[in-house]
């Protein structure tokens, strides 16, 4: 057996390994895979966003409990549009209260509906179980994924297992989009994105809605994360510009510090894509037209 064939089994061997721990579930591994562990209950840790605290929560204060009312409130008013989506899918109304905030309790649904993921199934039966399995026996990329998802939301409960149901469901999402965008095939900030939309919705739509926000024509993100960080570069030297001519002190500041504006920003604008405000607006403009 020569050094690629040894090479090629070793990397075979590892990646088995690899799927054999989120298969078996939390606490599989060994004691420095483990993650932290679980609380004995979760009753007064955990916050409304789902976020696990290491010591008993207070009682709310007024104005975090006037927020969860008005949430609530919000929500018949999204289950209304949802119930007469022609009418309000392209309406100024249905921005407004995007940028007020979209209830928790029905970002699944409505998402679903704004990525089409229920049409991108039908369109493809059986699909994302054929890449998620192929990318088990073939990811080139498995080693920096698992680093990654045992990273990722580590406070929220949901994520908080290592080895966990949402873990595994993490691990699944990203070795499929390896399979079906070999252009992009992987990068760290993919998992905070997948992880996001698994909050919400089940394994598969998060999957669809994973490739909607990327690949599709609308939304098109997918320059955000290619290898040439095309569209992260071109927001960068916009940035720099903006910077130059707004706020010259922060400017100088930057400048005597010898730090450019784009320094480590990349992590950033591929993750704040997803979150709407004036100043990443302005700036995604720039480059890719009006939002």
């Amino acid at each position: 057996m020569d050094v690629v064939e040894v090479a090629g089994s070793w990397w075979a061997q590892e990646r088995e390994d690899i799927i054999m721990k989120y298969e078996k579930g939390h606490r599989a591994g060994l004691p420095e895979d483990k993650g932290p562990k679980p609380f004995r209950s979760y009753n007064n840790n955990v916050d409304h966003l789902g976020i696990v605290h290491e010591t008993e929560l207070p009682p709310l204060t007024a104005r975090e409990a006037k927020q969860i009312r008005r949430e609530i409130s919000r929500k018949s008013k999204w289950v209304d549009m949802l119930g007469d989506w022609e009418k309000y899918k392209s309406s100024r109304k249905l921005i407004d209260r995007a940028y007020k905030g979209m209830p928790m309790n029905i970002r699944g649904p409505m998402w679903s509906v704004l990525l089409n993921t229920e049409e991108m199934k039908m369109k493809n039966p059986g699909r994302y179980q054929i890449m998620k399995e192929k990318g088990k026996r073939s990811s080139e990329h498995i080693q920096r994924i698992d680093r990654d998802v045992s990273g990722t939301l580590r406070k929220h409960i949901f994520f908080r297992d290592r080895y966990g149901t949402k873990q595994r469901e993490l691990l699944h999402i990203l070795l499929a989009y390896e399979e079906y965008n070999p252009e992009v095939g992987y990068c760290r900030d993919l998992s905070h994105i997948a992880a996001l939309f698994l909050l919400y919705l089940p394994e598969e739509d998060a999957f669809w809605a994973l490739v909607q926000l990327l690949a599709s024509e609308r939304h098109s993100l997918q320059g955000f994360h290619s290898p040439n960080g095309g569209t992260v570069q071109g927001l960068q030297d916009q940035q720099e510009h903006v910077v130059a001519t707004s706020q010259p002190k922060t400017m100088g500041h930057q400048s005597a510090s010898r730090r450019r504006p784009g320094v480590a920003r990349g992590h950033v604008f591929a993750t704040g894509s997803l979150i709407p405000g004036p100043g990443m607006r302005t700036l995604c403009s720039s480059i890719l037209g009006p939002l």
